[in-house]
C-alpha cells in the first residue's frame, strides 16, 4: 500500500524533540563511500508495493507520503519503509530560487535509487526547506539483512550524497531502537540511506 496523508502534528513535535536531545553531525569533508556499511533488503523480506511515490508539498500545509512492504503472507498489515514530513513551515525555496508563498504547491517525487543497499532518491532538486522547520524523513530497517548486530545498531545514522561519486554526509538524525527506524532532518533533496 502505498499511502499520502498529511502529517501528524504530534508525531512531528515528538520528532524534533528527540533531534533537541540526541543527533548526529556531519563531517566536514564528508566521507568515502567505501568507508559506509549500507543497509541492504534482508532475503526474506517482502518486496516494496512500489518504488516511487508522488505528492504534493503545499506552503501553509503538514503533508506527508510513505512507502510500504507487501504484507507477510498470514497477516493484514505491512510494515512502513519510509515516511516524509513536510511540516506547514518547511517549504521555504523552489528549485530555481524563487521563494514559495503559501498556499503554493510543489509536487515531490520520492524514488527507491538503489534497492540493493536502500538507498532513496528526490525530486525536484534544489529545493530547500526551512532550517527551523526541516522536513523529516524516517527509513525503518525491520527488513534490513539479518547481519545487522548490536553494534552496527548503535552505530546507524542517515547519510546523504549530493551527486553520484561524492562523499557521504552524516545528516543529523535518531534512531528509534524500539520502532526500528532512522529519522532524520531534510534541509533539500539529494539522495538517502540509512547506514553504519
Amino acid at each position: 500500500m502505498v499511502c499520502t496523508r498529511k502529517a501528524s502534528r504530534t508525531t512531528l513535535l515528538a520528532a524534533l524533540a528527540v533531534w533537541g536531545c540526541s543527533f548526529s553531525t556531519a563531517p566536514n569533508g564528508g566521507v568515502p563511500e567505501s568507508s559506509l556499511h549500507f543497509l541492504s533488503p534482508n532475503p526474506g523480506a517482502p518486496s516494496l508495493v512500489t518504488d516511487t511515490v508522488r505528492f504534493y508539498a503545499v506552503a501553509g500545509q503538514d503533508r506527508s507520503a510513505s512507502l510500504y512492504y507487501h504484507a507477510v503472507g498470514g497477516q493484514t498489515d505491512s510494515v512502513q519503509f519510509l515516511a516524509f514530513d513536510v511540516p506547514a513551515g518547511a517549504l521555504v525555496q523552489q528549485p530555481d530560487g524563487t521563494p514559495i508563498a503559501t498556499g503554493d504547491s510543489l509536487l515531490i517525487t520520492i524514488a527507491i535509487a538503489d534497492p540493493t543497499r536502500l538507498i532513496v532518491g528526490f525530486q525536484p532538486s534544489g529545493l530547500v526547506f526551512h532550517n527551523g522547520q526541516p522536513a523529516a524523513l524516517t527509513l525503518s530497517y525491520a527488513n534490513a539483512d539479518s547481519g545487522l548486530t548490536a553494534t552496527g545498531v548503535s552505530g546507524l545514522a542517515m547519510w546523504s550524497q549530493e551527486h553520484a561519486g561524492d562523499k557521504w554526509h552524516k545528516v543529523p538524525s535518531n534512531v528509534n531502537r524500539s520502532a526500528l527506524t532512522v529519522t532524520g532532518r531534510i534541509g533539500g533533496f539529494s539522495v538517502y540511506a540509512t547506514a553504519y
